[in-house]
């Protein structure tokens, strides 16, 4: 028999992202026979979560389905830590409250049942704290390509610099650039101040850019992904999103995949409303992602996978899909690194 979560642990918790205090709900289950305490006792069903244990789960907020989350652990050392763990993040101004519960499918089958619900009171949050074992041995692999963008909806990256689209924007935005490569979108200064917070174990990455430029993640070479309709170049060009039988389809462009305990994907959208004239600053996305992805599913090497929510099934009209791809183990001394994407998107 398929084991579904059950036993909800929920804990107000905060992430101190350099000079941004990030609240979140900090949840643990039990699947199967690995419960919220299991500690470091090897669950006896373990066998690297196979076959039993689900990936896909889906996190409801007060009555609504917020986010859908991918949870993967590596093969290559006991990972049951992070099989029945989740931290949801909840922005800078959290409410006081929230009532949270869970559910989760196997492979392509139907959702089980949902969790117990927890009320979760904010005003208790603690500081966020994640054990992350380490490999066995660590190296440095060379040669690297850099990590890819959005292939689907096609981000800005891919649509100004690698298919060289002729709009107004685009035509602008490579003018305005200064690097050519799409698939490196990424902070300056993460050699002097490293993304990866070894001490308790998460990215750190809106210190790098809290003004209006999550599009070129604040570095320079890439300020003309910035540009929006208000800049007098006309609007990006979109792409069409219809849901099909209540899902989103997303399709990411790896030049080099990642799969370990500390890479992840976070998928966020912008607010209802927004005016696709401003240019994209965190305050016009929403604060929690609607899909996270959790240590990778795929194996290294060239390639695209796809990522599917539900959580979006409501959306309608013009928005922005921001994805911040990154985590540890890579990038100056394996201090870590993260890329980003942004896609122009109307949801029909």
């Amino acid at each position: 028999m398929q084991p579904y979560p059950e036993d909800l642990r929920a804990d107000a918790t905060y992430r101190d992202d350099g000079e941004i205090k990030l609240e979140g709900i900090s949840l643990t289950w039990q699947i199967g026979q690995n419960a919220p305490d299991q500690g470091e006792t090897q669950p006896p069903d373990w066998n690297n979560g196979r076959p039993a244990y689900p990936h896909h789960y889906e996190v409801w907020l007060d009555g609504r389905p917020t986010q859908t989350v991918d949870v993967y652990w590596a093969t290559w050392y006991p990972h049951w830590q992070a099989a029945n763990r989740h931290w949801v993040c909840l922005g800078e101004t959290p409410a006081g409250q929230y009532r949270v519960k869970i559910r989760a499918r196997h492979a392509d089958g139907p959702w089980g049942p949902f969790t117990n619900e927890v009320t979760v009171d904010t005003s208790t949050s603690q500081p966020y704290k994640q054990f992350i074992p380490q490999r066995a041995a660590e190296s440095a692999e060379g040669g690297r390509e850099r990590h890819g963008s959005l292939e689907f909806p096609v981000s800005r990256a891919i649509r100004a610099i690698r298919d060289e689209d002729d709009a107004r924007i685009c035509q602008e935005a490579r003018r305005l650039n200064t690097s050519t490569t799409w698939q490196e979108v990424v902070p300056p200064g993460t050699v002097a101040d490293p993304p990866w917070n070894e001490e308790r174990g998460y990215l750190e990455y809106r210190k790098f850019f809290q003004g209006a430029d999550v599009a070129s993640a604040a570095n320079p070479a890439f300020k003309g992904l910035d540009l929006a309709g208000g800049d007098g170049h006309g609007d990006w060009p979109i792409s069409t999103l219809e849901a099909v039988d209540g899902r989103h389809t997303f399709t990411y462009n790896y030049r080099q995949n990642h799969m370990g305990p500390k890479w992840t994907h976070q998928w966020f959208i912008t607010k209802e409303g927004w005016d696709p004239a401003r240019r994209i600053s965190w305050d016009v996305l929403e604060p929690t992602p609607f899909m996270v992805e959790h240590h990778g599913g795929g194996t290294h090497g060239d390639r695209e996978l796809q990522y599917t929510t539900e959580a979006l099934v409501n959306r309608r009209g013009r928005h922005a899909i921001v994805n911040i791809w990154g985590g540890g183990d890579a990038g100056h001394d394996f201090a870590g690194e993260f890329f980003v994407s942004v896609a122009d998107v109307d949801f029909r």
